[in-house]
């Protein structure tokens, strides 16, 4: 029998397939995670803008008096326009999804931070949370709903799990560090038990106090945007004292 010996050229080239191949597994599996992201988003950081919506709507209804109606339909004017600006904006990423990675633009911090705290004015107002800021870089270049959803979750959180009768005080900073660029939300909260559920903080599906409206679905999103733009998110805590949730783009 004779033995057939690969020459050099066929073994190069079923390499190059092999690595095209992987190329492509590659660029599949982070389509499907990138498309798995957006759906969280909408399903997730959607809910809190309509339900203000639904707040606003049952205000309008309930009341007589031309001020309040009037206020809240100002209101609902600049939540359901900035909530059609973010659905228009996810809708056309999806549409050149499949065919492109997702678009990065230039971001300006205050600009989204004030946009949050619009969606989630009506939590805010109820639990007279004071929210400070700290922008030490203005603006960087990120996919913006990426960066709208990550201040969306850590500052829904703050808001969320707060000490009974104290009133939330929230500081968001931005700063620059070894030429990364940083952004903390720090907040005087229920704060976590770190040394118990540290390991399990980003997991999916896991929430940490009882008695709240929570999926635990809005950490484990966020980690999985900013580690696929090359970046971490940290977080130290202690219980009755507040947390602190850094990222590193």
């Amino acid at each position: 029998m004779t033995m057939i010996n690969p020459t050099h050229e066929a073994i190069e080239s079923l390499e190059a397939q092999n690595k095209k191949l992987l190329k492509t597994q590659y660029a599949l599996e982070k389509k499907v995670s990138q498309l798995k992201d957006f759906a969280g988003i909408i399903t997730h950081d959607v809910r809190g803008p309509a339900h203000n919506i639904s707040k606003m709507l049952e205000m309008y209804e309930s009341t007589n008096d031309p001020e309040l109606k009037k206020a809240s339909m100002d209101y609902l004017k600049k939540i359901s326009k900035d909530l059609t600006n973010n659905l228009n904006e996810l809708i056309q990423i999806l549409q050149i999804h499949l065919e492109k990675d997702i678009p990065a633009s230039d971001c300006v911090f205050e600009e989204i931070i004030d946009s949050v705290i619009l969606q989630l004015q009506d939590v805010i107002q109820q639990k007279t949370a004071r929210i400070t800021m700290d922008i030490g870089v203005s603006q960087i270049v990120y996919p913006r709903v990426y960066l709208q959803s990550i201040i969306y979750n850590l500052l829904s959180n703050s808001l969320k799990y707060t000490k009974i009768n104290i009133p939330p005080v929230i500081h968001i900073t931005t700063y620059s560090s070894e030429g990364c660029t940083f952004l903390s939300v720090n907040d005087n909260g229920l704060g976590i038990d770190m040394t118990k559920f540290g390991h399990l903080l980003f997991k999916f599906q896991k929430s940490f106090h009882s008695g709240f409206d929570s999926k635990g679905i809005g950490l484990y999103l966020i980690k999985n945007q900013i580690e696929e733009q090359g970046g971490a998110i940290t977080c130290s805590s202690e219980p009755q004292i507040g947390t602190k949730f850094t990222v590193r783009f």
